[in-house]
């Protein structure tokens, strides 16, 4: 063992020249997975932290469309402090300017937990003057309305009063306004103007805050024991953020899954340099082994070389990853709402560590083992690429179990284990095809090179003979632009859904909370302002009610076996309708479609999908309960729907027959398409006689949601370069391979007379070739990858992006050819004779 780290030590201590692609390559995977999981450890932990304040305190009572009963609050009130807080949607009026605005009604006791940031009239913010009631707005409500401090507005129903900002609320996340304008009032204005009324839209929650901890799993037994008709979700401090630690877990597994990738397309670099650095070695490694050395001293001082190597790589990775928090705060920190936990953790830097050696280990090892293989002949004589050392059994087995190491950390570490290994396989698969298009490419190149002359007779004899390049650069640079092109291809996708799909299909304006029995007087007003509502096209109404689903085919929700994908339909209320006849935005693929003027037992439509999860076909029953009263429904029709189209009564899972969910006299909500020129208009004048209706702008949303996926795409395109940057880096590599290989075969171009602007066409030409079938094949398998995400993940229309891609396309193919410009000017700067005298 002393000889063999004598020899390490000594050889190490020439430097790293030959080096820097293995360890940059090592360094950016390692970096990448550690950020990334860094970065959520951070936000999870934070969010973890702020759980309780999130939650408002230790347990929470939610229920739509009514309050809790005496009884129900009184049982909350058993185990603790109390505080009510109720949400909804109501139309603000400040002057002449009508919109949307997001209500929450407190009591005396809120905030339990934290503390509620306003800036004004603190003292006496919620109380009623006169006939007037006290508010908080934000920031944006301000802004929207034109509005200041002291301003008399109406909320819905409830006169007030602008009396403080609204800077924060503790219970929520970001700045209150983020999404639109927001307003707090007290609770007994929303009671004094009768709008928490039984079978209203509003949603109620009861938070608790308690001296110790509470047993959530057990209060809800309890409590659907005591209250088996309330209908009421509980929820606890760790089901809190849920849905953004989902969201978290899932960023990191996609950083990480791009980590990976990194690592996988640089392990071609780590191969390289290490083949390249041993075969430098060969002479000295043949000599130790005439002078009597073993292979395994031989082995064992090359893996400390090459291991320590990996461990400064994967060490330098962990120091970016650790400082990636801190980074991202200091550049960003005021824009981020998330709580942040910031410290170093561990556990996702070893992961990450681990995972970079597991990779140089299955790179590198093979070359270790031809390398110790060498035998002392090779002092007399060159070993070529046909001839060389075959990798030994022992090298082959270790470089194996490193991969099955690999992929088992990958997996365990991924908190959605079965699509890590998914990807995983495919990302194998799409190697094991790069390399065969590489092989095939060597082979296709020959019979080309023999039918060809001059330069292109050179370029193609170098690609299907030793030393080719297309070994190195097709699985590399392929693998970085086949994962780009699939971003690339899914962005463009979802933002010409955002900006061209979705404006042409949406409506201009959305109506809820239309009163049912005025329904046709709506209409009227509608019509007044231009627009046909006997179009389709143009105008919708239907009528809709939350229910929740309590039964599929007579077995309780709760224990029925549902699909994860469509457990939202009967996690809690859902929006439904009934219509006569059959919507024009779907199709029946199973069953029949009721008569226009049906009027039997209660039937359902359900949408495919959500009857495929829920296990659901024609025949089949759904129990539903609707302000207490249980129904039961038979599955008449399964239907498929297009969700992008104009439609309110298509667009719903379930759709009912008429004749049984009148009596719940339903609010109806409509859609409309206008000009934009009346839509101030219109809602200025549904103040007089429908002021309860809420109207949603679709146009600003639309705009919104576009910056933002805009800003997100920018996000997502940077991490995935990632993957870019690895090939370009084996590219880099190859180009100093290559550059070493090359110089022979300049020096005799040059002794036969060739000019050298011959010289840099042949490699231009050479690496062109390589790296555009590298590009072309990389940029159809991202496109080909990218398909059935557009089309089953986010059920949007597919179009193929020609223009992004072929941008890819020809960088690529401009920095190969740069790439052979740069082998041809550092092979020509060495004078012919020195090489040939040196070869």
């Amino acid at each position: 063992m002393s000889a063999a780290w004598r020899i390490a030590i000594r050889e190490l201590s020439g430097g790293l020249k030959g080096f820097w692609i293995y360890l940059a390559c090592i360094t950016l995977g390692v970096a990448a997975i550690s950020s990334a999981g860094s970065v959520t450890e951070v936000f999870t932990r934070g969010l973890a932290g702020e759980a309780r304040m999130l939650l408002g305190g230790d347990a929470m009572f939610a229920v739509n469309q009514r309050r809790l009963t005496e009884d129900e609050r009184a049982y909350a009130e058993n185990l603790g402090d109390v505080s009510e807080k109720v949400t909804l949607t109501v139309m603000g009026t400040a002057g002449d300017l009508r919109r949307q605005v997001d209500l929450t009604g407190i009591d005396d006791a809120f905030p339990l937990v934290g503390e509620m940031e306003l800036s004004g009239d603190t003292s006496t913010t919620f109380e009623q003057r006169g006939e007037l009631w006290g508010a908080a707005v934000s920031q944006s409500f301000l802004d929207q309305f034109d509005a200041a401090i002291g301003d008399e507005i109406n909320l819905g129903p409830v006169r007030a009063v602008i009396r403080a900002r609204l800077d924060r609320l503790p219970d929520q996340i970001g700045t209150p306004g983020s999404f639109g304008p927001e307003a707090v009032v007290s609770i007994r204005a929303l009671e004094a103007a009768d709008r928490l009324g039984v079978g209203q839209l509003f949603r109620t929650r009861l938070i608790v805050s308690a001296d110790a901890e509470l047993p959530i799993r057990e209060l809800r037994e309890e409590f659907d024991e005591a209250f088996p008709e309330a209908n009421v979700r509980i929820r606890g401090p760790e089901n809190a953020v849920d849905g953004l630690q989902d969201l978290l877990q899932t960023l990191n597994d996609f950083l990480s899954i791009i980590g990976i990738a990194a690592l996988i397309a640089g392990g071609i670099g780590v191969e390289q340099a290490t083949t390249s650095f041993l075969q430098s070695r060969t002479s000295a490694i043949a000599a130790l082994k005439a002078l009597g050395a073993e292979s395994g001293l031989i082995r064992t001082a090359y893996t400390i070389q090459l291991g320590a190597l990996a461990l400064l790589g994967g060490a330098l990775g962990l120091i970016i990853g650790a400082a990636a928090p801190y980074l991202m705060v200091s550049f960003a920190g005021d824009q981020i709402a998330l709580p942040q936990a910031l410290a170093i953790y561990p556990t996702p830097l070893i992961a990450a560590l681990v995972l970079g050696l597991l990779s140089a280990g299955f790179f590198a090892i093979p070359a270790i083992g031809r390398a110790r293989a060498t035998p002392p002949s090779a002092l007399f004589r060159n070993l070529s690429e046909e001839n060389r050392t075959r990798t030994p059994l022992l090298e082959r087995s270790l470089s194996l179990a490193c991969l099955a190491g690999f992929v088992l950390l990958s997996t365990l570490s991924s908190s959605r284990p079965m699509i890590t290994l998914a990807l995983l396989a495919g990302t194998a698969v799409i190697w094991g095809a790069f390399l065969l298009t590489a092989w095939l490419i060597k082979r296709a190149a020959k019979p080309v090179a023999d039918n060809s002359r001059g330069l292109t007779r050179l370029a193609f004899s170098n690609i299907s003979g030793p030393g080719s390049l297309a070994s190195a650069i097709v699985p590399s640079l392929g693998i970085g632009l086949a994962l780009l092109s699939l971003v690339v291809a899914v962005q463009s996708n979802l933002l010409r859904q955002i900006q061209e799909t979705a404006p042409a299909n949406a409506p201009s304006l959305v109506f809820t909370q239309i009163p049912g029995d005025r329904a046709e007087g709506f209409d009227q007003l509608i019509s007044d302002f231009g627009v046909d509502i006997d179009d389709s096209d143009a105008y919708r109404r239907a009528p809709f009610l939350l229910v929740r689903i309590t039964e599929l085919n007579g077995v309780p929700t709760a224990e029925a076996e549902i699909a994860d994908s469509e457990r939202w339909a009967v996690r809690g209320e859902t929006n439904v309708t009934f219509l006569g006849p059959e919507p024009e935005g779907g199709e029946t693929v199973e069953g029949e479609w009721w008569a226009e003027d049906y009027s039997g037992p209660l039937l359902v439509s359900v949408e495919e999908g959500a009857a495929r999860g829920l296990g659901l076909s024609p025949g089949s029953t759904i129990g539903l309960r609707v302000f207490g009263r249980d129904l039961t429904a038979e599955v008449a029709a399964i239907r498929r729907v297009e969700w992008g189209t104009f439609d309110i009564g298509s667009n719903t899972a379930f759709i009912f027959s008429p004749g049984t969910l009148e009596a719940a006299n339903p609010s109806h909500v409509a859609i409309a398409r206008t000009e934009g020129s009346e839509d101030r208009a219109l809602i200025a004048a549904l103040k007089d006689d429908f002021a309860g209706v809420v109207v949603f702008e679709t146009r600003p949303a639309l705009e919104a949601a576009s910056k933002i996926f805009d800003d997100i795409a920018l996000a997502v395109n940077a991490a995935a370069s990632v993957v870019t940057i690895a090939g370009l880096l084996v590219l880099m590599g190859t180009l100093g391979v290559m550059t070493q290989k090359r110089a022979v075969e300049a020096a005799l171009l040059k002794t036969f007379g060739a000019a050298r602007s011959q010289i840099f066409q042949l490699y231009a030409l050479e690496f062109s070739i390589a790296g555009g079938i590298a590009a072309l094949l990389g940029a159809l398998i991202g496109i080909a990858a990218a398909y059935p995400i557009i089309e089953s993940v986010f059920e949007a229309r597919w179009s193929i992006p020609y223009g992004p891609v072929g941008v890819i396309l020809i960088a690529a193919l401009g920095i190969s050819v740069l790439g052979g410009l740069f082998v041809a000017r550092s092979v020509l700067a060495k004078p012919a004779a020195r090489v040939l005298r040196d070869a």
